[in-house]
């Protein structure tokens, strides 16, 4: 297992070159530390827990998957910071795309001040500079 230190290391590379993944890394293992520090699934210090996934062959050319508590509060974590990001960041990412589409279509942006105005504008409701259609 790696040691403290080869781990930090590795933690602040990560972060440094990949800010966005570490973002949500940080958030996984923020839920691991609240779900694995339950008297059930309690590590004691420096103690690790193997996770596995299990893949059993069945009758009829099906499978299954099988893993342990740890290897299902870790995959049930990883799910759950991604749904709870989604959800939370689901307004901007919907206003994003309707700003997007307005601008394409509805729209005409005032090369003096940046504004976007409707496409019919004859003048910036900013600024008042004169507006070029395309």
């Amino acid at each position: 297992m790696p040691s403290e230190e080869a781990r930090r290391k590795f933690t602040d590379w990560f972060k440094k070159n990949y800010p966005q993944e570490y973002y949500f890394f940080h958030k996984i293992e923020s839920n691991l530390d609240k779900l694995y520090s339950t008297k059930h699934l309690g590590l004691h210090e420096g103690e690790f827990a193997e996770i596995a996934i299990n893949v059993q062959k069945r009758e009829g050319g099906k499978y299954h998957l099988a893993a342990d508590p740890f290897t299902s509060i870790f995959l049930g974590s990883i799910c759950k910071t991604m749904m709870d990001e989604f959800a939370n960041n689901i307004e901007s990412i919907a206003s994003d795309r309707v700003q997007k589409e307005f601008e394409n279509r509805f729209s005409i942006k005032c090369l003096n001040c940046k504004i976007v105005n409707l496409t019919h504008s004859k003048y910036c409701n900013m600024c008042g500079s004169e507006l070029l259609s395309n």
